[in-house]
């Protein structure tokens, strides 16, 4: 199917909202790490993660442009805060810790795996198709951080502490990872989106699989309470927003 019914315009714009926001916000945060990393080979590779995210975000900001004809550029840059429907674990500060920063990415990592995974089989074959696309390059995504979180949990008794902690500190946020965008049900009803059960179960499966190979513990409960779905953002968003704008307000017609 190439083209949506009206009914469902804006239910598809938001989830999209949802994936695009996510990988901006994720692959600014990440983009801070450049020339910082711990060794050589893990600054390129996370800087290449980071450019690879906002790509991804690109891909999605213009998939949106199809619907409302609204410029990408302004969709990523020039909305309020409550307008982004991003979950608030992409934009937690890591203090330069690279254990958070690793425990962060592989939360996210692990569940944009599986949301492309679902969205690569929509009945709307424009979002089919970029899912499948990006949802390649997510393995790479979850196969780096992956060997991250198994190298310094079975490291050293100091680095197993610290990405324990690490996983920890994010694991309240990664829960609402799962919170559902307002006007998926419709999209399930519509059969646009394939309602495959419940994905929190199938992601902790995943990422418990892995920690306990690691020696490691990911203690995260189900999805509960409003949040950045829904443009609910706590109060360090509004900090990463005025910094990822700077340059568009600065210059609206910057092309990024």
């Amino acid at each position: 199917m190439q083209e949506l019914d009206q009914q469902f315009h804006n239910p598809i714009v938001n989830v999209l909202l949802c994936v695009a926001d996510d990988k901006l916000f994720l692959g600014h945060k990440n983009s801070d790490w450049t020339g910082l990393a711990p060794i050589l080979e893990a600054d390129i590779a996370f800087s290449s993660l980071s450019q690879d995210d906002i790509a991804h975000a690109s891909a999605f900001y213009e998939l949106i442009q199809t619907i409302t004809g609204q410029n990408p550029d302004q969709i990523a840059f020039s909305r309020n805060a409550n307008e982004y429907l991003c979950a608030d674990i992409v934009t937690k500060d890591d203090s330069f810790n690279w254990a958070n920063a690793i425990a962060r990415q592989f939360y996210c990592n692990v569940y944009e795996y599986y949301r492309l995974q679902r969205l690569s089989t929509a009945s709307w074959t424009p979002l089919a198709s970029l899912a499948k696309r990006i949802f390649a390059e997510q393995v790479i995504h979850v196969d780096h951080v992956t060997s991250w979180i198994k190298h310094l949990g079975k490291g050293s008794g100091d680095s197993n502490s610290r990405m324990q902690q690490a996983l920890d500190t994010y694991a309240p946020f990664a829960s609402m990872l799962f919170e559902a965008p307002e006007g998926i049900e419709t999209l399930f009803e519509g059969k646009i989106i394939s309602d495959d059960g419940c994905m929190f179960t199938e992601w902790k499966e995943h990422v418990d699989q892995v920690t306990n190979e690691a020696g490691l513990k990911a203690t995260v409960a189900p999805v509960s309470g409003v949040g950045g779905r829904r443009g609910s953002h706590g109060a360090e968003f509004k900090e990463s927003l005025c910094e990822l704008q700077e340059v568009f307000s600065t210059d609206p017609l910057a092309a990024w």
